[in-house]
């Protein structure tokens, strides 16, 4: 298998968009959160924890009529928090009077413990297009009405491309407390009826209103792959999954893409200067393209590390019908880590047809690095898996599945390290065909941390008898306390 970096990226300029942002504060996004597009998971949705999809990381869950989104706390020794929110529980209705279905993708807390919501809902009336949407609550739970984009302030900033479907998929908070989100949209290419995704970055400041020092008012809009010649004029597609912040206040990104119109996606990063400007230093003219065999490889998530390496998670195809978890690490210039592996990654196969990685969290020490996901296929139950990898000094690597329930589905989506080395990984359990949220912290040897919950495992259910029950995004407060969110299906 070989690393093959490709060149090519171009940011997106002028009239086209301008067209895109003439409705920022008040005009999209699918209502599932994974738009169909050429050559990946089509159609397939991330949100109730079911059926395993065909990447190895997307939920081919029947969509449900409604969902809201509810963040929890859990106390250091695991127990439910109940100071926080409503007896534990914060509820948020992203579209209250708008549509019918909310999406959370990640959650973080600020300096001061206050906790930020990246995610999606739909729009009003009979559209079919979602809006992007960041919230914050206070550090004990409650909404910040002060918050946000719209007039009156509801808590919520709204970034809405026209009649465009936009997906968030993660955040971050800079020490500066201003808010960078990634995700997705797709928009016309202008070659006759074709539409492809683009990336979509937004910074925020502190108040949640666009921060109009970054791209276009506070906004920018990344064609990578564009049309290569007046000849060939049809173009490929790129994704955001995630944005990290180097040192010099840089964002790279990791997702996936492809140059062409149709067929299988690559792991793809790029990086952007810290007012948005695509940067042409990053890889080799501008991008990090990871093509194992000509087949699907995706990046999922990705963390910074001290020396502003970017360590990305997903997953890779080296052979048919075989979806394996990855790690790659990339240098400060975008180029593959060869002191990490020969070829700067690693396949991890958890002895089933499908497994992918989909949080990532580095130690506060920089000595660790772990990755959370799950395995799925080959006519058995879902189970979570880990991998925790030594990325500075000593230490031994450790990865292996770690099944919460032995009999029903159980996976992991989001990772944190509290501030003594400990790993919590959050995701989901069914019991009883009933979903619950699920947080499990480990040493970083990979063993349950059994003063922890009920032997390591701390389990809540917030709606009951439904399978729209999740943990999507994991942030831990200063005091230890650790913050979950993740989409319910209405009662």
């Amino acid at each position: 298998m070989a690393n093959t970096v490709k060149q090519g990226g171009f940011l997106l300029r002028g009239a086209v968009l301008a067209l895109a942002l003439a409705c920022v504060t008040g005009c999209g996004d699918d209502d599932d959160g994974e738009p169909q597009t050429p050559g990946t998971d089509a159609g397939v949705t991330e949100d109730a924890g079911t059926d395993a999809g065909t990447d190895a990381g997307t939920d081919a869950g029947t969509p449900v009529l409604d969902s809201d989104i509810a963040v929890a706390r859990f106390n250091t020794d695991g127990t439910q928090d109940t100071t926080f929110g409503a007896g534990g529980v914060t509820r948020v209705d992203f579209s209250t009077g708008r549509g019918t279905r909310d999406s959370l993708w990640d959650v973080k807390v600020d300096a001061t413990n206050r906790i930020v919501l990246f995610g999606n809902r739909r729009g009003s009336g009979d559209r079919v297009d979602t809006e992007r949407v960041v919230a914050r609550l206070t550090a004990a739970g409650a909404l910040d009405t002060a918050f946000g984009s719209e007039s009156p302030t509801t808590g919520l900033s709204i970034l809405n491309l026209g009649t465009l479907n936009d997906s968030i998929r993660n955040g971050i908070i800079q020490p500066d407390g201003k808010i960078v989100s990634s995700g997705y949209t797709s928009m016309p290419t202008g070659a006759g009826a074709q539409s492809q995704n683009r990336i979509v970055l937004q910074r925020l400041g502190d108040d949640g209103k666009a921060d109009a020092t970054f791209g276009w008012k506070g906004t920018v809009v990344s064609a990578p792959f564009q049309a290569q010649s007046p000849t060939n004029p049809e173009w490929g597609m790129a994704e955001s999954y995630a944005v990290v912040r180097q040192a010099d206040g840089s964002y790279v990104t990791t997702g996936y893409g492809m140059r062409t119109p149709t067929g299988t996606v690559d792991l793809v990063s790029f990086r952007y200067t810290a007012d948005g400007r695509f940067d042409e230093t990053w890889g080799v003219g501008g991008a990090f393209v990871l093509d194992l065999s000509n087949d699907n490889e995706r990046g999922r998530n990705l963390t910074v590390l001290g020396d502003d390496r970017t360590v990305h998670v997903g997953s890779a195809t080296p052979t048919p019908n075989n979806i394996d978890a990855m790690v790659l690490v990339l240098d400060a210039d975008g180029r593959a880590d060869t002191t990490f592996a020969a070829e700067g990654y690693k396949l991890y196969d958890f002895e089933r047809p499908e497994s992918a990685f989909f949080g990532v969290a580095a130690s506060p020490d920089g000595n660790w690095v772990a990755a959370a996901g799950y395995r799925s296929g080959g006519g058995q139950d879902d189970d979570a898996v880990l991998a925790i990898i030594p990325v500075k000094g000593t230490g031994v690597e450790v990865f292996k599945a770690v099944p919460l329930s032995e009999t029903e589905n159980d996976r992991f989506w989001a990772a944190a390290f509290d501030s003594q080395n400990r790993l919590y990984a959050a995701g989901f359990v069914t019991e009883g065909g009933d979903n619950r949220m699920v947080v499990a912290r480990y040493t970083t040897a990979g063993d349950l941390d059994t003063t922890f919950g009920t032997g390591g495992v701390a389990k809540l259910n917030v709606v009951t008898a439904k399978t729209e029950e999740t943990v999507r995004g994991i942030a831990i407060q200063s005091d230890g306390k650790v913050v979950v969110g993740g989409p319910i299906e209405k009662q």
